[in-house]
């Protein structure tokens, strides 16, 4: 899967899994996560694997576990872009 950086950005930036950007966080508070989700994501095949790998990289990173539908369904808002 080929995702546009900038897009996923915008994606995990409206979403704002964690609720930082609305506590006055700066915009580019999950940069780290954008691009290691941006750099897996190659191996994705599918919105699951994507939301899979969106859900471990917070895990991983945060410590945090998001809800795996909510991950889903920004995997579909990723993918989304480039139809």
């Amino acid at each position: 899967m080929n995702i546009d950086k900038e897009f996923l950005t915008q994606v995990i930036n409206d979403w704002d899994p964690v609720g930082l950007l609305a506590g006055g966080a700066p915009e580019n508070e999950y940069s780290i996560e954008v691009r290691e989700i941006s750099q897996k994501s190659s191996s994705c095949k599918s919105e699951t694997d994507l939301a899979i790998l969106i859900y471990s990289v917070f895990n991983e990173k945060m410590g945090v576990k998001l809800d795996q539908l909510a991950c889903l369904k920004q995997a579909f808002k990723i993918t989304e872009y480039g139809k």
